[in-house]
């Protein structure tokens, strides 16, 4: 009797993994800034952010263009369960320059994306803009579906 529920157990979570995308929703915002020219120390409590910078700073030869990647990425995990209609993503947002002024971001995802499956997709704020208007200071992400809100993410200090 153990061995079959064992088993039973077994089978119910492989065709539950199997299954695949249910839901369109948003699965995980990371929200992992460059403050500095120079990547984290090398222990494991900044090593996600030590790995995007390193991403980050991949191509940049000089002080100058590493200085121009500083700033603020948002990279954003979201399940697509109905690739056969238009998607958009929205980040409304305020910057530390701005106050209370909310700015928009969107991307946009046209129909026919192909079969049901998880996505990433990003934000970035650095450069001239960044240096001008300053750090995020609060967030909010919304997924859109056909004109419809599917979820929605937001920071704590959002209101």
């Amino acid at each position: 009797m153990k061995i079959r529920l064992t088993w039973l157990s077994v089978a119910a979570a492989f065709l539950t993994a199997c299954a695949g995308v249910q839901e369109t929703r948003i699965t995980d915002v990371a929200d992992l800034p460059v403050k500095s020219t120079t990547a984290p120390q090398l222990d494991w409590q900044n090593s996600p952010l030590r790995a995007n910078a390193m991403y980050v700073f991949y191509d940049a030869n000089t002080h100058k263009q590493r200085s121009t990647m500083v700033g603020d990425y948002y990279y954003v995990s979201w399940d697509d369960a109905e690739p056969d209609k238009p998607a958009r993503i929205l980040l409304r947002y305020t910057q530390a320059a701005t106050g209370a002024a909310e700015q928009r971001r969107e991307l946009t995802f046209p129909a026919g994306r192909g079969e049901p499956t998880s996505r990433k997709t990003e934000f970035f704020f650095n450069g001239e803009e960044r240096q001008r208007k300053g750090d995020i200071m609060s967030w909010r992400l919304e997924l859109y579906v056909d004109g419809v809100l599917k979820d929605a993410r937001q920071s704590y200090l959002w209101e």
